[in-house]
C-alpha cells in the first residue's frame, strides 16, 4: 500500500472519505437497525444517499445530522462482492482478490480507492480442513478510524463462510489498538490463537506459522 494523496476525490471534488460498514441482507434490510450512535433508525429517522466519494449507497441518521454529528453518515459495502484483482473497478470504493498459488497458502484481499490499495487483510483457508486464518490486517494510517479494516474481515469471512470454516487469526500484537479493534468487530472465531491445518503448516515450511497482525 501507499500514500493516499494521490487519490482523485481526495481534494474534496467528489465529497470526502466518512465511515463504511458491511452491508447485510438484500433490498431495504441492508439498512441497520441503528446509526453509528446507537439510534433506532425507525424512531431518529434515517436518508438514504450516494456517495461519489466511494461510488456506494450511503445513510445518514436524521438525529446525529441535526446535531452535527461527523459521524451522522456512513456508506455501505457489501464484503461479498469481490473482483479478481486485474478485473476490479478502477473507480470507488471496491474490494479486490489476490488468490493464493497453493491450497492452504495465505491470499489477500485489498480494499481499493480509485484503484490504489487503502487496506488489506491477508488470510489462509484450506477447504478439506475447513479451516481459516487471518495472518494480517493493515489500513493506511490516514485512513484508520473508518471501519475499512471492519470490511477488510467482512470480506474474509465472506470468503470462506463460518457455518464451513474454524475462523482463527494470528497473535495479536501486544497493543491497546489491536485490543481495540478485535474486542469491537465481533469476530466469530478464536482471537490470538490461530489454529493452522497440517496443509498451512507444511507450507511455512522451517520457518513456522505467521504470528503477527501487521497494522501498517
Amino acid at each position: 500500500m501507499s500514500g493516499n494523496d494521490g487519490l482523485s476525490g481526495s481534494q474534496g471534488e467528489f465529497g470526502h472519505a466518512v465511515p463504511v460498514r458491511p452491508a447485510s441482507g438484500d433490498g431495504s434490510a441492508r439498512v441497520p437497525g441503528r446509526c453509528l450512535r446507537g439510534h433506532h433508525l425507525s424512531v431518529s429517522g434515517a436518508g438514504n444517499g450516494w456517495s461519489h466519494f466511494y461510488d456506494l449507497p450511503d445513510v445518514t441518521c436524521r438525529v446525529c445530522a441535526a446535531l452535527g454529528d461527523p459521524a451522522a453518515t456512513w456508506c455501505l459495502i457489501d464484503p461479498a462482492r469481490q473482483f479478481v484483482s486485474p478485473s476490479a473497478p478502477e473507480r470507488g470504493l471496491v474490494l479486490a482478490v489476490i488468490p493464493p498459488v497453493e491450497r492452504g497458502e495465505p491470499g489477500r484481499i485489498e480494499l481499493r480507492l480509485n484503484g490504489q490499495a487503502v487496506g488489506e487483510v491477508r488470510l489462509a483457508a484450506c477447504g478439506p480442513c475447513r479451516r481459516a486464518v487471518i495472518t494480517g490486517v493493515g489500513v493506511e494510517v490516514a485512513l484508520r478510524r473508518l471501519g475499512y479494516g471492519r470490511v477488510l474481515v467482512a470480506a474474509a469471512l465472506a470468503r470462506a463462510p463460518q457455518a464451513r470454516y474454524r475462523w482463527s487469526t494470528a497473535v495479536l500484537p501486544d497493543t491497546v489498538e489491536a485490543c481495540a479493534f478485535w474486542s469491537a468487530i465481533g469476530f466469530p472465531g478464536t482471537v490470538g490463537k490461530p489454529h493452522f491445518c497440517s496443509d498451512m503448516r507444511l507450507l511455512q515450511g522451517d520457518s513456522g506459522p505467521e504470528t503477527g497482525i501487521r497494522r501498517d
